[in-house]
């Protein structure tokens, strides 16, 4: 391991020491108390090297600094829009009238030739006789006509293909 890639694996170490000491030579006087493997690095490397070392400490505590701020702005934008989707989501379900009112179980309505029932079950399907078979397509819990015809149109398109 090179002296540099010491000092960087044991610069959490290091750098408080240096800023308590605030003189490279104590620095490393310290150091050689507290961490042994410094003594395979000589004074005169780790003089030249403490240098790049405290900038480039200095260097990272800028970015994480930016890196976190960033990261606070997303995280309120990220909350601001959570909260803006929630408010809209209720809007939309007071805005939509409940469609399954209408409906009972076992009561039937025509779709593109297809009958949607309602089953006790609560849950919709729409049934149809093709060729003697009787063919259903699930629509879901809440019925819409749209959805409903969309659904039907992808499973003809199935059908036709088979």
């Amino acid at each position: 391991m090179t002296p540099f890639q010491l000092l960087m694996k044991h610069r959490e170490l290091i750098l408080p020491i240096h800023q308590e000491q605030k003189s490279i030579p104590k620095t490393y006087k310290k150091l050689l108390e507290k961490l042994p493997e410094i003594k395979t690095i000589k004074f005169n490397t780790f003089k030249q090297y403490m240098p790049r070392l405290i900038e480039i400490a200095d260097q990272l505590g800028q970015e994480i600094k930016t890196i976190e701020s960033e990261k606070n702005k997303l995280k309120k934008s990220l909350q601001e829009n959570a909260l803006v989707i929630h408010d809209l989501k209720i809007q939309n379900e007071q805005l939509q009238p409940d469609e399954n009112i209408n409906f009972q179980p076992g009561k039937k309505i025509k779709v593109d030739g297809w009958n949607v029932v309602r089953g006790n079950d609560g849950y919709f399907r729409a049934n149809r006789k093709i060729r003697g078979k009787v063919i259903s397509v699930y629509l879901g819990k809440k019925f819409n006509e749209s959805k409903a015809q969309e659904k039907i149109k992808i499973k003809m398109e199935k059908l036709v293909l088979k």
